[in-house]
């Protein structure tokens, strides 16, 4: 039941925070979550900052080059738009550090079954990429060129994305035959 009703705050959460255009609101609640993390409040902190920081850099470099090339205004919105993504980071890594997702969806059958996909895919790619990486590191001898990186990094990607399609149709087989695209 706790973790039912901490799911039920954790979505109120994210729609005050996605609702929020107080830059004093955001920061109220980054420091409130902050402090609801307890001991663990470093931890979480260098977590959500090495989890968005190349996505928010090349956002915020994005949208600063064509504001100045508008002529709009954009240190105001750079700085919301990145406290968002951070407040909105930190509310999710400490629901999931908090929080049995499986007991949180248990009331409906249909989400627990999703999640159990769901995370049956995660390990699934995660063992692959676990035994692509064993697999380099058994064969080589010395260090990787530039050239032999770029061929392995383009394999794996070729082998994750044909994984995935056979993945998708596979699953959407397994939910289909489970009943959820009936269109009555």
């Amino acid at each position: 039941m706790r973790d039912r009703i901490l799911l039920g705050f954790y979505l109120l959460g994210l729609v005050i925070i996605l609702s929020s255009h107080s830059f004093y609101l955001l920061s109220f609640f980054a420091i409130v979550l902050l402090c609801l993390a307890r001991s663990s409040w470093l931890k979480i902190l260098k977590k959500a900052l090495k989890s968005i920081f190349f996505f928010n850099i090349a956002i915020s470099i994005g949208y600063i080059a064509m504001a100045v090339l508008q002529g709009r205004v954009w240190l105001e919105y750079i700085l919301l738009f990145n406290l968002r993504v951070f407040v909105l980071t930190l509310i999710t890594l400490l629901f999931s550090h908090y929080v049995n997702i499986a007991l949180a969806l248990s009331f409906s059958k249909t989400l627990s079954f999703l999640l159990s996909v769901s995370l049956s895919q995660i390990y699934s790619y995660q063992k692959s990429y676990e035994n692509f990486m064993l697999s380099l590191k058994s064969r080589l001898i010395k260090k990787m060129n530039e050239r032999a990186k770029k061929e392995f990094i383009t394999s794996v990607f070729g082998y994750f994305f044909t994984k995935a399609l056979y993945d998708s149709e596979e699953k959407s087989l397994a939910l289909k035959a489970r009943g959820f695209f009936d269109q009555n």
